[in-house]
């Protein structure tokens, strides 16, 4: 649990960090002492507890009570009075540490300062002792290196074990590994080793988990399947808005052809407002029920804007090499469906095909907010009886 906890705080002080110091920020909050940043090298004494987390931590001030710590990389070379919990991918103990030590990572190393006044636990791919251990050590773990002092009992979980000449286990030693092996005297009399073995198979050592962790890749035909599928979708959602709607689309992609500069500035502002009603509904108990809807109205004015931009492009390629404005209905939805193809091709060109992808979401979104703009707006014609329009007719004469 003290693993988790330490994981946790780690998480919780690195949330908390403010953008504009994530370098480094620190706080004490009940005598505790909070420490985060993407490097550390802390030397200052604790009163209390001490916190930190980073991608590099090495710490070698003294610590009143317990320290716990998180990151990719953790040396602890701090004198600690309480316990200490330690979790990273690399991590490496060389202080002394009146009370326990719970350790957790990939590679799990206490060095030869390493003093620990109660007991170790350690849980880690590879793992090395070389320090002394006053009270219990318990170990689980693909490959084991004892060459320090336990004066408790012992209990090692691996795949293998190996002893250093300086290996000492003064209480019992409990070896949870697939055989027997060879145990040398002087690191503990055989009358005091007993075994529990497992089936070797059933163990597996870090590249195997990770190679067996990770989803086999598709194959090409289901790649190619997925793709048809998604294309095909998009097909009939454009297609649908060119049979039932064809005036209002055409209206709206002769707009975008008009002024696609403007159109496209037009689409990322209306762009932008769908988006802001996601955080607005959230911010209110009356907005709240709205969320949903909101996170799917920008679903759909992108997915809207897409098919939009796409056909407006592919218009103006088809009217520059002489297909007329107003062709067919089988002619526009074949032209829509080679807009789909090749704006999809576009994704496989790094950087460029994402910026022309989002230049046509926001041409669509243009000519979309432009005609709902159209729509709802009443005309703005002066009538007959107008008095602006009277006064100008009175000037005139």
């Amino acid at each position: 649990m003290k693993v988790f906890k330490a994981i946790l705080i780690g998480a919780l002080v690195a949330g908390l960090t403010p953008p504009a110091i994530a370098d480094r920020y620190e706080a004490t909050i009940g005598g505790d002492r909070l420490v985060t940043g993407d490097r550390l090298d802390e030397t200052e004494p604790a009163a209390r507890d001490v916190l930190a987390s980073g991608a590099q931590v090495s710490l070698r001030g003294d610590v009143a009570h317990d320290l716990l710590a998180a990151g990719f990389d953790v040396d602890v070379q701090s004198d600690v009075t309480g316990d200490v919990t330690v979790a990273g991918a690399r991590v490496q103990l060389d202080g002394s540490v009146a009370g326990d030590v719970t350790a957790s990572g990939f590679l799990v190393s206490l060095e030869d300062g390493a003093a620990i006044g109660g007991n170790a636990r350690v849980f880690a791919g590879s793992a090395t002792h070389r320090g002394n251990v006053a009270g219990a050590l318990i170990v689980m773990a693909s490959e084991v290196r004892l060459d320090g002092v336990v004066e408790g009992d012992a209990r090692i979980a691996a795949q293998s074990v190996s002893f250093g000449p300086d290996a000492r286990i003064d209480g019992r030693l409990t070896l949870v590994v697939p055989s027997e092996i060879d145990v040398p005297s002087s690191v503990i009399p055989g009358g005091r080793v007993s075994y529990e073995f497992f089936d070797a198979g059933q163990w597996r050592n870090i590249e195997e988990f990770t190679r067996g962790a990770m989803p086999e890749p598709p194959s090409a035909a289901t790649v190619g399947a997925g793709s048809f599928i998604g294309l095909a979708f998009l097909l009939i959602i454009g297609g649908l808005f060119l049979v039932l709607a064809p005036r209002k689309v055409a209206t709206m992609r002769r707009m975008a052809l008009a002024r696609p500069g403007i159109t496209i500035l037009i689409g990322a502002v209306g762009f932008s407002t769908l988006v802001g009603f996601v955080p607005v509904s959230a911010m209110t108990l009356v907005g709240l029920p709205f969320l949903p809807f909101a996170i799917l109205l920008v679903l759909v004015g992108w997915l809207l804007g897409y098919l939009l931009g796409a056909y407006v492009v592919a218009m103006g390629v088809a009217r520059a090499v002489g297909v007329g404005d107003n062709p067919s209905t089988a002619l526009r939805l074949g032209i829509l469906a080679a807009a789909i193809v090749v704006a999809a091709l576009l994704n496989f060109i790094p950087i460029l095909g994402w910026v022309l992808n989002i230049a046509l979401v926001f041409l669509g979104l243009g000519a979309i907010t432009e005609g709902v703009l159209r729509a709802i707006m009443p005309s703005v014609d002066p009538a007959e009886d107008d008095e602006t329009f009277a006064n100008e007719e009175d000037r005139k004469r």
